[in-house]
């Protein structure tokens, strides 16, 4: 019984001793770097992701990060809103440097508003879209109560009365002056919408 134990207690020696090496190798390296727009200048609130993980981190105020990585294999996914996603293999580099580049599709994007058709980089003012699939989604007793929920900015808040039809504000309902949406439906400008069919 006491050579099973000996032969028992070796077995798991052996193993352990298989094991550390694999846990030596697999530590984490830091690797730095600096993000740069197409004119060379920084781009601060990049998104650093280690690809196929969770694990990510964002470009400081001078274009600059550092990220923990696993292996020499990790790729670094690099995203900000109006350039074009990047990714970098790791490596052997302890620095990695690259350069976005614009993202000429989302600037280009055309939007029709109820008044003129303007494209999305000359446009001043907030604008949001629900697409119709997101509207039909769930059922609603009438058009406003489909909104709720669909766009930021936009409250919709019903009184209670199965009857009665609901409040729809941008902005809040604090805001100053009337706050009322603008609807415009096949071209034609309204501020009542509920005999539309949900």
């Amino acid at each position: 019984m006491k050579k099973v134990y000996n032969n028992f207690g070796r077995a798991a020696l052996l193993l352990l001793w298989l094991a550390l090496p694999q846990g030596l190798l697999a530590q984490e390296r830091v690797v730095s770097g600096l993000v740069k727009d197409e004119a060379g200048g920084t781009l601060p609130g990049v998104n650093v992701l280690i690809k196929g993980t969770s694990t990510g981190t964002a470009t400081d105020a001078d274009g600059k990060f550092q990220i923990p990585v696993g292996s020499d294999q990790a790729v670094l996914v690099f995203s900000f809103i109006g350039y074009t996603t990047s990714e970098v293999t790791v490596g052997a580099q302890a620095s990695v440097s690259i350069s976005m580049q614009l993202d000429t599709k989302t600037l280009t994007e055309v939007v029709v508003t109820g008044y003129a058709s303007q494209e999305k980089k000359d446009i001043t003012g907030s604008v949001g879209v629900v697409k119709a699939k997101d509207l039909l989604a769930f059922p609603a007793a009438n058009a406003e109560s489909l909104l709720q929920g669909r766009m930021a900015g936009v409250s919709v808040v019903t009184s209670g009365d199965p009857n009665g039809l609901p409040s729809v504000r941008i902005r809040g309902f604090n805001s100053f002056g009337n706050n009322s949406p603008l609807y415009i439906v096949d071209g034609v400008p309204t501020y009542n919408i509920s005999w539309l069919n949900p």
